[in-house]
């Protein structure tokens, strides 16, 4: 590594055998978790079931991922028209200004014709579920908040990315929007939260991503319509990866910071495969790593060049994340250049240091002039 590239990257000191401590339970919590996601996973049936079914599939996913839509990202990922302008569902005074609730209709269109006929069925995906968190007069900068697979509670992330700090204390406008198929967005045929995005289904996920990448860049729109300020991105987990993703197609984004996000989602699912009956009988049919990360390169971070500059781009990770594992999030701070870098003291799920991870934000969005020196 240059000398260059260990400037760029900072790690949360970590104290001895109250550390370790920490990290263990850490990993024990991530393993918990992840033997809940593999009976979960396993329980899931196959979209296909022969070898002729699967190479539909691979078809179908291959007109997302053609190499025109790659070299041009917005044929598929960019919204068709504009949101409702719509007044917020539900406002609360807080101080300082007014928290708000927007549900707006998506703008989104399924690509797919077989999916659209599932999309029509599934309820609830047809409403955008916004909040914000504003001052009444304008913030020097505003933040997009992505959640992880799973969830999407309001009040969860709240504590989750210290909001009351992101907007009390560093002064910052924040919105939080919630993925397709979770929480707000669960339709009915789901039994919790994220069961059916991410999925084993191939088309799916894609339509999945498509939908969040145009609703959000169509939110970007309505935010910058009402302050013009420098807006950036920050997600966690799944919306790591995805606030990774968006910072590679638009370019209006000011800065961009993935908490411990994989580059690679379908690298990630295959990894964590492993020997597992689900992956041996998908491979059974005829599905590789190759043939699968390609399916899923539409989404991938690493299908693009970032359009953040180089000094906006902060990569999070976790000192003893088990989900995400260091090669996964190597690979996107690689293929970013090597950028700040900042390690916090935790897990993927239990995030005990997550407070260190808002005040390096702080201090870097000083440092970009972007917020005025702390007092």
């Amino acid at each position: 590594m240059s000398a260059s590239s260990r400037e760029s990257t900072a790690i949360a000191p970590r104290a001895g055998v109250r550390a370790r401590l920490a990290g263990a339970a850490c990993q024990g919590f991530d393993r918990l978790f992840y033997r809940a996601l593999r009976r979960i996973f396993l329980r899931q049936e196959l979209p296909v079931s022969t070898p002729e079914e699967l190479e539909r599939a691979l078809e179908i996913s291959a007109r997302y991922c053609a190499p025109e839509n790659l070299a041009d990202p917005d044929r598929l990922l960019a919204p068709r028209e504009l949101l409702p302008r719509r007044p917020p569902a539900h406002t609360k005074a807080i101080r300082g200004g007014t928290f708000e609730h927007y549900r707006l209709p998506t703008i989104y269109r399924p690509i797919d014709p077989d999916y659209a006929r599932d999309f029509h069925r599934y309820d609830g995906l047809e409403t955008v579920h916004l909040m914000a968190w504003r001052h009444r007069k304008p913030a020097p900068v505003s933040i997009l908040l992505l959640h992880g697979w799973g969830v999407g509670d309001r009040r969860i992330h709240e504590i989750e990315f210290n909001i009351g700090t992101l907007y009390r204390r560093l002064g910052l406008d924040v919105y939080f929007y919630i993925a397709p198929f979770h929480s707000l967005r669960k339709p009915s045929q789901a039994r919790f939260s994220g069961e059916l995005h991410p999925s084993v289904d191939i088309v799916r996920t894609n339509e999945a991503f498509i939908q969040t990448c145009q609703e959000l860049r169509a939110l970007m729109t309505m935010i910058l319509a009402d302050n013009p300020a420098p807006l950036g991105v920050m997600g966690s987990s799944l919306g790591g990866y995805t606030s990774a993703l968006l910072a590679s197609i638009d370019d209006r984004l000011d800065f961009a910071v993935p908490i411990i996000a994989p580059a690679s989602l379908a690298d990630l699912f295959w990894e964590h495969g492993g020997k597992e009956t689900l992956r041996q009988q998908v491979e059974a049919l005829g599905l590789t790593r190759e043939r699968f990360m390609d399916a899923w390169a539409l989404h991938s971070p690493l299908s693009y060049q970032p359009k953040v500059p180089f000094d906006r781009r902060l990569v999070v990770t976790a000192s003893d994340d088990v989900l995400v594992t260091p090669r996964h999030v190597d690979a996107l701070w690689e293929h970013w250049g090597r950028p700040r870098r900042f390690e916090f003291t935790g897990g993927h799920i239990l995030q005990v240091g997550r407070g260190k991870y808002v005040d390096e934000l702080g201090t870097w969005l000083r440092q970009l002039r972007l917020l005025p020196r702390a007092p």
